[in-house]
């Protein structure tokens, strides 16, 4: 499962509809407000850490964190990138 690059969305097809505004789409797929959010458990799979890893980024700063309607963590998937390409480049030094 791919968590980083979802697939690009053609004009004209059923994926398009949805999310140019349906609410409910976005809400059926966790999203927040239109954006793209991951659980920590997501996040944490992709970096190969656990969980509590995660929420310690996210208490120092190192990812920002944002809060669900039932009150749990979420991650946007654009600053998890941007956490992602900012280790890589990291481990390249």
């Amino acid at each position: 499962m791919n968590v980083m690059a979802p697939p690009p969305v053609q004009p004209g097809c059923a994926r398009a509809a949805s999310a140019a505004g349906g609410s409910a789409a976005a809400a059926m797929a966790g999203n927040h407000m239109g954006e793209d959010l991951m659980t920590r458990r997501q996040v944490a799979s992709l970096f190969g850490v656990t969980s509590a890893a995660v929420a310690t980024w996210a208490r120092r700063g190192r990812l920002p964190e944002v809060r669900n309607e039932a009150g749990r963590p979420r991650y946007r998937r654009a600053d998890v990138e941007e956490l992602f390409r900012s280790a890589v480049r990291r481990r390249a030094q």
